[in-house]
């Protein structure tokens, strides 16, 4: 990406007077072991941190209210054993929630809960749409529960119409050249399928679906992790799990306002460590403007929006081949 990259660049953090995202990765336990994950993969060192009640609850109850909170993990947000307790509390102060997961550890008693306290925003990992492939890029993890929980929650949307389910899709493999397959596959099960490039290397992206041509600035938006550090960012959320960040601010001893203008100021400033870490990292490209409907690290698919050409082509040979089924054969 030296093309972006090559022209000054002067940091701005477009600051906002209050905060408009706040995450929480509680955990850093997973059971599976994906292939590019970087705290839990293969070639990972994986840690079992995870944040207490106390510190979510501190944090939620700084965030404005009415404002969404995303939960999701370094590890599996289901395999924090305070999940659902983030959630109810996180709720009853006034937040509607998104939640994040592979999809392995849901079943119906736990999703029936989550929609009774009034979850309503679901997504989940999925990076490929064949069975044995899937489960050789999420080793350990089967499709087929993804599948079920996803079936369960479109049951449950007979009645709760407004539950939203989206699935989050790394372009891995061959995956790219088959986004339209994938798409389709998705199309009657989720209301949208977000296409991701692959970072790697911690501050590096490849398989772009552009290459912006000059540099822009990163939205920050605070990350609490299991530690209870805040990062601006998910690339220091995933340079901070081997590196030593201990100068970054902590929900424990600083306020969520407060945290956000010092990274504020750090961002700004080219000789802090942050500063230092941001001038040679890509993640940038996640708020570079769109192109072709995509910006160069995400590509959104709706399914209750307009149809686009190919899937309208999709959708019309769909119909005619139930058609055609119920044509009986000539003798």
């Amino acid at each position: 990406m030296e093309r972006a990259t090559a022209a000054p660049f002067v940091p701005s953090a477009r600051r906002s007077t209050a905060m408009d995202s706040l995450s929480f990765a509680t955990t850093e336990t997973c059971e599976l072991s994906c292939v590019f994950c970087h705290f839990n993969g293969p070639n990972a060192t994986k840690k079992a941190k995870t944040i207490s009640p106390e510190l979510v609850e501190k944090g939620v109850r700084q965030y404005p209210k009415g404002q969404k909170v995303y939960f999701a993990a370094t590890g599996d947000f289901f395999q924090d054993p305070n999940a659902m307790r983030h959630l109810r509390t996180t709720i009853a102060l006034g937040h509607p929630v998104n939640v994040l997961s592979h999809g392995q550890s849901m079943p119906p008693p736990l999703l029936d809960e989550m929609i009774e306290i009034g979850v309503r925003e679901f997504r989940f990992s999925v990076d490929h749409i064949e069975p044995r492939a899937y489960a050789k890029i999420r080793r350990g993890g089967d499709l087929e529960k993804v599948l079920a929980t996803i079936d369960y929650l479109n049951e449950r949307k007979k009645l709760v119409r407004d539950i939203n389910i989206e699935i989050n899709c790394i372009l891995i493999g061959d995956t790219r050249e088959r986004m339209e397959e994938f798409a389709e596959f998705w199309r009657g099960r989720v209301e949208a399928v977000n296409f991701h490039a692959e970072y790697y290397d911690t501050l590096k992206f490849r398989n772009l679906f552009h290459v912006p041509e000059t540099r822009n600035d990163c939205h920050i938006q605070p990350y609490v992790l299991p530690t209870g550090q805040i990062t601006p960012c998910c690339a220091i959320m995933v340079h901070a799990h081997d590196a030593n960040l201990d100068w970054l601010p902590n929900i424990a001893d600083t306020p969520l306002l407060e945290a956000y203008d010092k990274l504020c100021d750090m961002y700004e400033d080219p000789n802090s460590e942050l500063g230092k870490i941001c001038s040679k990292c890509q993640w940038w490209v996640m708020w570079s403007d769109l192109k072709d409907g995509a910006t160069p690290y995400l590509k959104t698919i709706r399914f209750d929006q307009k149809q686009t050409g190919f899937q309208r082509v999709m959708a019309g040979l769909q119909g005619l081949a139930r058609r055609l089924a119920k044509v009986p054969a000539r003798p």
